[in-house]
């Protein structure tokens, strides 16, 4: 039988449910205000797989997962939640109920491609206040809660198991309340049970204490309780649920009933996207429209997810979902090729028992699936007969979920594709090769894969990823990039152009390029740094027509500093020109940065000109001369010198900033920055900066500005206006945090 690490033992328990041969299981489902990202499909996945593996050792599965609508949002979090696409909705008239199924339709498309069961109910909270109001009642009549002011909440203090799941007491409690405290409450840690409705708001509810919404904790105990009943078996949750959520879910509803609600709580783990929470703010949020739009099967991610343990942390990376699509490629390709070969799907005979006990050991045992997969290859891989493998292979599918079962023996043919295949076979039985082959060729150059076997020819559909890897080769890393640095120069400038979406914009950069460097020794370098929109498709174009144009595909946004370093590391130009996208050369722009960089003083030289006298603000006021920084509009430097100064600090995965602390590297090792506004160049708008809202800008400036301060900060020294850096204390001179904000005027898009 499954066991589990349940969250409030701390132990790994083996699944008894209240019921016999029935397991009842509740999910925190999603808010349904912005979309689910692929670290929330990772918890849905867990529960997924709990719930196969239930479902195949016999039992009947019960499973509920709650839509959390706009009822439980605050209006004003709707209407000014920052995010576009809310505000445009609203802007067109479009109700919160409105957006609100939209969302949730969005993610029902998202689960169905991933390959989740569908759930026996999904409970809307909008539609069971009055279930959330019969309990806040049944709490007040406990002596659980109390009224204030039209709100109502729940006593802490009268629960004395309260933390028992997070163990998260006493003055460790105390941290985890907010700072505004609720002049209402008798105790801070006191949690909302009922809110009373603020003038103006239109999403409220009648109540005995008058109208008003419930609160956020309130919906998944009512909602339980009326599809589950006073007990059931397992509730799961991302770890970010245990504290508040679930500990006042446990509260509320063992406050009502005086008993045990749930057996056993299940948490998944994190998932982090190359190594760092994902955030907004730090471009690294994936939905999983990301991954299809990038090429990427949606079951590719499912396989994934299997290779790490729910309760361990995941790196989602584009290169280990890479290597996760080729691994699920080839269990389809030799699901594909076993049932041409074998008449019928032969139960696994007794030397096959072993590989189904081992499979079961490790999924049983608090969801190995990890082992069970590596338990699965090694079994693909066996002396095992083909049929076998084939039947074991399918049963263990039952778990994975990942559509082994619908690969066919022989796939449907379009009637033009069927037609050009058996022209294939006869050319091939009048030995007439060459002609047999131009037939493939048109097979394959339609998205079909034609193999011979000795059984005849077969003919399948090519998977995504061999049609990606036929389209273009991309690099999921920097790290997968080779460095040049060390290379002699080919060429005397190398024009690079970090590129990410907005084709216009690239085409009018890359075009300029090309025109004004004619006639000189040039390699124009792109890096398309994860477009989706077509830019990578025109860049291709191009590069078929320029023999100086290179193109470097990323399968994803790496970030700018990131993106910038790969051209870098490939550039075969003694001169670098780093470009925006909002950048237009329109005259002669290399002649003078030929003979300005002859200076070896010189580190950097651009048209756009910055300084400060005091770290907090950088102005652009430098027209000609010696700056103390350039802006990343434009900025040229010596090949050579990316040896002595290192590349840019991937961190900066937003680009603001990333110029003035570059720049600061090169005044570190001594060289000049120089501005020099007579440049022909012209700037468009950057619609990089004006399509993110007010928001956005602000937090992904002021904590690239963070970044820049606490390397470079008290380095007065290095400012051309600035005194005398200070004597360095305890042999530390640069990695300084001021500790507080501050304000600057860095080129204002």
């Amino acid at each position: 039988m499954l066991s589990l690490y349940n969250t409030l033992t701390k132990q790994v328990e083996e699944i008894r449910t209240v019921e016999p041969g029935v397991a009842r299981i509740y999910t925190c489902g999603p808010t349904v205000y912005r979309y689910a990202h692929i670290g929330n499909l990772r918890t849905y996945l867990m529960a997924d797989w709990i719930r196969r593996v239930l479902a195949a050792r016999g039992l009947e599965v019960r499973h509920v997962k709650n839509i959390t609508d706009v009822g439980h949002m605050r209006q004003e979090l709707v209407e000014a939640g920052g995010d576009k696409m809310i505000l445009s909705a609203l802007a067109e008239g479009k109700s919160v109920e409105q957006i609100a199924q939209f969302y949730e339709d969005s993610f029902h498309r998202d689960e169905a491609r991933v390959n989740i069961l569908p759930a026996a109910v999904f409970p809307r909270a909008t539609h069971h206040v009055p279930e959330m109001v019969s309990m806040v009642q049944r709490l007040l009549d406990n002596q659980l809660a109390y009224e204030a002011g039209g709100n109502v909440y729940f006593a802490v203090g009268r629960f004395p198991e309260y933390g028992k799941l997070s163990r998260n007491v006493g003055s460790d409690l105390l941290e985890g309340v907010r700072v505004e405290t609720d002049p209402l409450k008798h105790d801070p840690r006191d949690f909302t049970l009922w809110k009373a409705a603020e003038p103006g708001r239109d999403l409220k509810w009648d109540s005995p204490w008058g109208p008003g919404f419930p609160g956020w904790h309130i919906e998944c105990s009512a909602m339980a309780h009326k599809y589950l009943g006073e007990r059931f078996d397992i509730h799961t949750g991302g770890v970010d649920n245990v504290f508040p959520h679930h500990e006042d879910e446990i509260a509320q509803s063992e406050g009502t009933f005086g008993h045990q609600h749930v057996s056993y709580w299940v948490h998944g783990q994190h998932l982090l996207a190359d190594g760092a929470k994902m955030a907004k703010s730090g471009g690294n949020v994936f939905l999983l429209d990301d991954l299809i739009a990038r090429g990427f099967d949606p079951l590719a991610f499912r396989y994934l997810c299997l290779t790490v343990r729910y309760r361990h942390r995941m790196n989602f990376t584009f290169t280990a979902l890479k290597a996760s699509e080729r691994a699920l490629t080839g269990l389809r390709h030799r699901v594909w090729t076993w049932k041409g070969r074998v008449e019928a799907c032969l139960a696994p005979t007794s030397d096959a028992e072993e590989w189904r006990q081992r499979f079961w050991a490790a999924v049983e045992n608090d969801l190995d699936l990890p082992t069970g997969l590596a338990v699965t290859w090694e079994m693909v891989r066996s002396g095992l007969p083909e049929a076998a493998k084939l039947a074991l292979l399918l049963e263990f599918n039952q778990v994975f979920g990942l559509d082994l079962d619908r690969v066919p023996a022989a796939y449907r043919l379009p009637g033009a594709v069927a037609a050009v295949v058996q022209q294939r076979q006869t050319l091939r039985q009048q030995e007439d090769y060459v002609a047999a082959d131009a037939r493939r060729a048109e097979a394959q150059a339609v998205g079909y894969q034609v193999e011979d076997t000795r059984r005849g020819c077969r003919v399948r559909p090519k998977s995504s990823l061999e049609q990606r890897l036929e389209r273009w080769p991309s690099v999921s890393s920097g790290r997968e990039v080779e460095s040049l640095l060390d290379q002699p120069a080919k060429y005397e400038f190398t024009l690079l152009l970090n590129a990410y979406d907005y084709q216009e914009d690239v085409a009018r950069c890359v075009e300029a390029m090309l025109r004004y460097s004619r006639g000189y020794s040039a390699e124009i370098l792109v890096v398309d740094n994860g477009s989706t929109d077509g830019s990578a498709q025109w860049l291709e174009s191009m590069q078929a027509r320029q023999p100086n144009l290179r193109v470097i595909h990323c399968d994803h946004v790496l970030g700018d500093a990131a993106g910038k370093n790969i051209g870098v590391k490939q550039s075969l130009g003694a001169n670098l020109v780093l470009l925006d996208a909002s950048t237009e050369i329109v005259g002669d722009v290399l002649d003078p940065i030929r003979r300005r960089l002859a200076d070896p003083s010189v580190g950097i030289y651009g048209p756009y000109g910055l300084t400060s006298a005091d770290f907090k603000h950088f102005h652009d006021n430098v027209v000609e001369g010696e700056a103390d920084a350039i802006q990343g509009y434009c900025m040229a430097f010596r090949r050579e010198a990316v040896n002595r100064v290192g590349l840019m600090r991937e961190c900066f995965r937003f680009y603001r900033n990333l110029d003035i602390d570059y720049s600061f590297q090169f005044k570190d090792r001594g060289y000049h920055i120089i501005a020099d506004g007579r440049l022909p160049l012209v700037r468009h708008e950057h619609r990089q900066w004006f399509e993110l809202d007010e928001g956005q800008r602000d937090e992904l400036s002021r904590k690239n500005f963070g970044r820049f301060l606490k390397r470079w900060g008290n380095r007065t020294d290095l400012l051309i206006a600035g005194p005398p850096a200070p004597a360095p204390a305890h042999g530390h001179d640069h990695d300084h945090d001021h500790g507080h904000e501050h304000d600057h005027d860095h080129h204002q898009h």
